[in-house]
C-alpha cells in the first residue's frame, strides 16, 4: 500500500534491432520511455498522416450510425494481415468524396431553404421583374413594412405613387410601390419612416412564383441526392466501421512505436533509450530482453539533475478502487506518501451517509457489478465501477441502519418486511438531525486528526535535522489535540447532555494544543536553523495560531454530509407521495402511471443523489483533509505498452 519504487534505465540496442525491440517493448510494457524532442521519421510522418485520414473517415462513419458496430475480434497475425491487404487508401478517397458530396449537398440544401423562405411571401405578387428593370420614367418597390408601422401607408399621399398590400404575416404586411421618378424622393421619406425592407430579386428571377417553383424542385431533387448519400454513408459505415477501427488502433500503435525514433539518441550503429522501470520488474525485464537479443544492453543508470521519478501505486484491490480520487486531485510528488489507503475508510462512508438510502445503494451495486460482469471495460473504467460497487454496498449497509428504503415510510404495524426492516434500523436522519449533525463533525475530527497524524509522518521523513523532525511530531500531535478540542466544542453546542464531560479535556485540547503550535514552531524552528522570522511566522500565521480559525470552518464543512443525507430522504418520500396521489387521481390508468413515476424518478434521483454524494466527499477531502499532509505534482506511470482500442485482441 504505497507508492512503487522507480529505477531510472537506459537501453542501448543496435540500429538494425530497433524496430524489434520497440516490440518486444510494447509487448511487455513494463517501461516508461522518456520521450525527447526530435525530426519525425519518415515512417512516422506517413503514419501520422494515415493516422489523421483514419480518424476523419471513422469521426465522419462514426456521425452517421446511431449504434457503433460490434468490434472485430483478431490475433495481432490477423490485424497486421488484414492492414496489408485492405485498400485503405482507395476507401478512404471514397470516404472523403461521400462526405465532401453530403456537405455539398447540404450547403445546398440549406441555401435553397433559405431563398425559399424569402421568396414565398412574394409569390402572390403577379409582376414579372425582368420588365420592371427595363423601365425608364417608373419606379417600383416592394418589400415588407412592420405591423405597428403600417397605418402610415393611410396617410400617404402622392398622386404619382400607388401602393397595393399583397401579402401579410406574422412580419409585417408586403407592399408594392410603382411611381414616377419624379416622385422617388417623396416615396423614400415614406418608406425611411416605415422601416421599409426592400425585396432584392435574383438577377434572374423574373415571376416569384414561377422563381419558387423552380426552387421547389431544385429542392426536391437536393434533398433526394442527399438522403441517397447519406443512406449509402450509413451503408458504408455499417460495412467499414468495424475494419476501419482496427486499422486504426494498429495505426496508432505503429505510429507510437515510430515515435520513439525520435527519442533515441543515435549514433551511427546504435541507439540509445532511456526510461522508468518499477525496481520490482527491472531483473525480470533485464533477463527478457538480454535473452531475446543478441546486441540489446539493458542497465541502471542514474536520474539527472533535479529529474523525479513517474509515480505508480500499489494497493490491495478494495482499497485500488479508490485511486480514482487520488488521480482526480494528482499523483503524489516524490516522497509524498499514497494517501489512497487513508482515502478508502473514510470515502464510501461519506457517500453513504449522504445518501442513507439503502435501496439507493442497492441500483448502485446492481448497476456498477452488472457493468463489471457483463460488459468489457478498460482497466480505469473498471476502477471506477468497482468504487462505485464498493460505495454502493456501504450506502446499503448504512441505508438500512438508517432505515432508508427508496423513501418508504416503513411501518411497525405493518407485515414481516416492514418489521424486519425496521428491526434493524439504529437512526432516523430526520428524527435525530442534532445527532447526525454531531456524527458528521465526529467524523471530521477523526479524518482531520488522520491528515495530521500523515502530516508528522511526512514531516518527520522529510526534515533536514533531528530538531525539525522532533518539531514535525510535536506539531502534529499539538494540532490532534486542537483538533479534538475545537470537535468538543462544536458538538457540545450540538448535544451538551452528551458531551458536558467531555468539555474539561476539549478546553485542555484547544488551549496546550494553542500552545504547542506557538511553540514548538518557534522554539524548535529556531533550534533547527529554519530561522527566527519564518519560525516566528509558522506559528503565528496560517499554518499557526491563526489556522485554528479555519479549522473550526473545516469540521463545520463536514456539515455537508448532514444536508445530503437529509435531503435524500425527504425527496425519495416526495416522489412516493406524488405517485400516490396519481394513483388515485386517475382511475384506471393512474396506477400504470405511479408506477412509471416510481421507475423512472426513484431511477433519476439515484443518478442525481450518487452525483451529489460524490462530489461533496470528494470536495471533503481535496479542502479539508488533503490540505493537512498532501501533495500531488506527480506524472503517473505509463509505460510503454501495445494499447489496441478499436479490435479485441484474441491468442
Amino acid at each position: 500500500m504505497a507508492v512503487v519504487p522507480m529505477k531510472k534505465v537506459g537501453i542501448v540496442a543496435h540500429a538494425g534491432d530497433f524496430e524489434r525491440l520497440t516490440e518486444r517493448l510494447a509487448e511487455l510494457g513494463m517501461v516508461q520511455i522518456t520521450r525527447r524532442e526530435g525530426e519525425a521519421t519518415d515512417s512516422a510522418k506517413r503514419l501520422d498522416a494515415d493516422l489523421t485520414a483514419l480518424e476523419r473517415a471513422i469521426a465522419f462513419l462514426q456521425s452517421r450510425v446511431d449504434k457503433r458496430p460490434p468490434q472485430l475480434k483478431l490475433s495481432i497475425a490477423q490485424l497486421s494481415r488484414m492492414k496489408a491487404e485492405f485498400p485503405i487508401k482507395d476507401k478512404l478517397g471514397e470516404i472523403d468524396a461521400l462526405r465532401k458530396s453530403i456537405e455539398e449537398l447540404s450547403a445546398r440544401k440549406t441555401s435553397l431553404e433559405h431563398a425559399i423562405n424569402a421568396l414565398e411571401p412574394y409569390a402572390p405578387l403577379l409582376i414579372n421583374f425582368a420588365d420592371v428593370r427595363k423601365l425608364q420614367s417608373t419606379r417600383v418597390r416592394v418589400g415588407l413594412i412592420p405591423k405597428m408601422l403600417a397605418d402610415a401607408l393611410d396617410d400617404f399621399d402622392c398622386e404619382l405613387c400607388e401602393h397595393r398590400v399583397f401579402n401579410s404575416d406574422a412580419n409585417g404586411v408586403y407592399v408594392a410601390f410603382v411611381c414616377h421618378k419624379s416622385a422617388e424622393a417623396e416615396l423614400d421619406a415614406l418608406l425611411e419612416s416605415c422601416d421599409f425592407a426592400e425585396f432584392h430579386p435574383e438577377k434572374h428571377c423574373d415571376i416569384p412564383a414561377v422563381e419558387l417553383t423552380s426552387l421547389l424542385e431544385q429542392l426536391a431533387r437536393a434533398t433526394d441526392e442527399l438522403e441517397t448519400a447519406e443512406s449509402s454513408a450509413r451503408e458504408t459505415a455499417r460495412e467499414l466501421l468495424p475494419t476501419l477501427d482496427a486499422i486504426r488502433a494498429l495505426t496508432a500503435m505503429e505510429l507510437s512505436r515510430a515515435n520513439l525514433a525520435a527519442s533515441a539518441e543515435r549514433t551511427q550503429k546504435t541507439l540509445f533509450l532511456t526510461g522508468w522501470t518499477k525496481r520490482d520488474d527491472f531483473e525480470g525485464l533485464r533477463e527478457n530482453l538480454l535473452d531475446d537479443f543478441d546486441a540489446v544492453e539493458f542497465a541502471e543508470i542514474p536520474p539527472d539533475e533535479g529529474e523525479t521519478s513517474p509515480v505508480a501505486l500499489k494497493n490491495p484491490p478494495v482499497i485500488e478502487a479508490f485511486e480514482v480520487i487520488t488521480d482526480l486531485y494528482g499523483r503524489p510528488r516524490a516522497g509524498m506518501v499514497d494517501p489512497t489507503p487513508f482515502i478508502a475508510p473514510f470515502f464510501p462512508i461519506f457517500f453513504a451517509l449522504c445518501l442513507t438510502d439503502a435501496g439507493y445503494g442497492l441500483l448502485l451495486a446492481l448497476f456498477s457489478g452488472g457493468m463489471l460482469a457483463f460488459t468489457k471495460l478498460g482497466a480505469g473504467a473498471r476502477k471506477f465501477m468497482r468504487f462505485i460497487l464498493y460505495s454502493g454496498i456501504t450506502t446499503i449497509i448504512i441505508g438500512a441502519l438508517a432505515g432508508g428504503w427508496f423513501g418508504i415510510s416503513l411501518d411497525p404495524g405493518g407485515g414481516f418486511i416492514s418489521r424486519a426492516l425496521l428491526s434493524i434500523k439504529l437512526f432516523d436522519p430526520l428524527d435525530n438531525a442534532i445527532e447526525f449533525f454531531a456524527a458528521s463533525v465526529f467524523l471530521g475530527v477523526l479524518q482531520v486528526s488522520v491528515g495530521f497524524v500523515l502530516s508528522g509522518v511526512v514531516g518527520v521523513r522529510e526534515s533536514a535535522n533531528a530538531a525539525l523532525k522532533l518539531r514535525a511530531g510535536l506539531l502534529a500531535l499539538s494540532w490532534i489535540a486542537v483538533t479534538v478540542g475545537a470537535g468538543i466544542f462544536v458538538a457540545n453546542f450540538l448535544v451538551p447532555e452528551t458531551i458536558a464531560p467531555f468539555v474539561p479535556i476539549g478546553t485542555a485540547g484547544l488551549k496546550f494544543g494553542a500552545l504547542g503550535i506557538v511553540g514548538f514552531s518557534i522554539v524548535l524552528g529556531i533550534i533547527g536553523r529554519r530561522g527566527v522570522g519564518a519560525s516566528i511566522g509558522d506559528g503565528l500565521a496560517f499554518d499557526g495560531l491563526y489556522g485554528i480559525v479555519n479549522l473550526f470552518g473545516d469540521l463545520l464543512s463536514y456539515a455537508r454530509i448532514l444536508a445530503l443525507g437529509l435531503s435524500t430522504g425527504v425527496i425519495a418520500g416526495v416522489i412516493n407521495i406524488i405517485a400516490g396521489q396519481l394513483s388515485e387521481m386517475i382511475p384506471g390508468v393512474g396506477i400504470i402511471i405511479a408506477g412509471l413515476l416510481v421507475i423512472v424518478g426513484h431511477t433519476a434521483y439515484t443518478g442525481l443523489s450518487a452525483l451529489g454524494a460524490f462530489v461533496h466527499p470528494a470536495r471533503l477531502h481535496f479542502v479539508e483533509y488533503f490540505t493537512k499532509f498532501y501533495e500531488a505534482g506527480g506524472e503517473p506511470f505509463e509505460p510503454f505498452a501495445r494499447t489496441i482500442d478499436g479490435v479485441e485482441i484474441v491468442e
